[in-house]
């Protein structure tokens, strides 16, 4: 899957646009395609389906993003010296450099080639069981599995991997897995719960639930931390009573939750 319609545009455009001048808010347009792969000399075809859709409202959305980039073009342009520094995917791409001068311009091409996309999208699959509503809830479904991989990579701290031998590893693997599969899962309950929290908000609210150790005198005793708001509505959502404000140290090992 992905957003395949500038590479199919120029071969299916009469099939894409819309047979009116009316908009609807949101349709799309479903087109049989073979495509064909040449691997080693041999060709294959592979039945695949091609869906188009149009938006309306990412079409205003695509404009004010694009207006965006041009009036950091502009800014950009009236002070040329910062254009090389700057990040192509930000003004600069609407901005092309005169051959044999040391000056920009507006790149107003570039600007009539994106208008023409404005709101639509294109995905690609060769699974024909799927609907069109299907293929595009599945799609819509991508980013729950890129921030699962972000999540494992940055807030679980998979890599870097600091073991040798392959049952470290494998051990090291599984219990990242596991501490995202109990991240996903509290995060589902507090969502139910009507309670939004991101990863990252999960993670501070978990790490803020701890004890510090307090001497006093001849006794030793552990002082349970303030929590964040949502570390208490954690408590809350899995029915676990709340820890007292102080344990004597020997009573630290007996603490049990039901």
């Amino acid at each position: 899957m992905g957003n395949i319609i500038r590479f199919y545009w120029p071969k299916f455009i009469h099939f894409i646009l819309p047979f009116t001048d009316e908009w609807e808010s949101f349709r799309y347009k479903v087109i049989e395609h073979i495509n064909k792969i040449k691997e080693d000399k041999e060709v294959y075809e592979i039945p695949e389906r091609l869906l188009f859709t149009y938006s309306s409202q990412q079409a205003k959305k695509d404009r004010a993003d694009r207006q965006r980039l041009i009036e950091k073009a502009n800014s950009l342009l009236a002070d040329q010296g910062k254009i090389r520094a700057s990040n192509k995917k930000g003004g600069k791409k609407y901005l092309k450099e005169i051959t044999g001068e040391s000056s920009w311009v507006l790149d107003e091409e570039a600007i009539r080639r994106d208008e023409q996309f404005d709101g639509y999208y294109g995905l690609q699959t060769n699974d024909h069981s799927l609907k069109p509503q299907d293929l595009l809830d599945a799609y819509h479904r991508l980013w729950k599995i890129e921030e699962s991989f972000k999540i494992m990579k940055s807030t679980l701290e998979v890599r870097p991997v600091f073991h040798w031998t392959e049952s470290r590893i494998k051990g090291h693997f599984v219990v990242c897995f596991i501490a995202f599969l109990l991240e996903r899962t509290l995060e589902l309950k507090l969502k139910n719960a009507n309670i939004p929290a991101s990863p990252e908000k999960i993670r501070e609210a978990l790490n803020a639930m701890c004890l510090t150790k307090l001497d006093v005198k001849q006794n030793t005793f552990y002082i349970k931390m303030k929590g964040t708001d949502l570390s208490s509505k954690i408590w809350r959502v899995l029915k676990l009573k709340h820890p007292k404000k102080r344990y004597p140290c020997r009573g630290v090992g007996s603490v049990r939750y039901r």
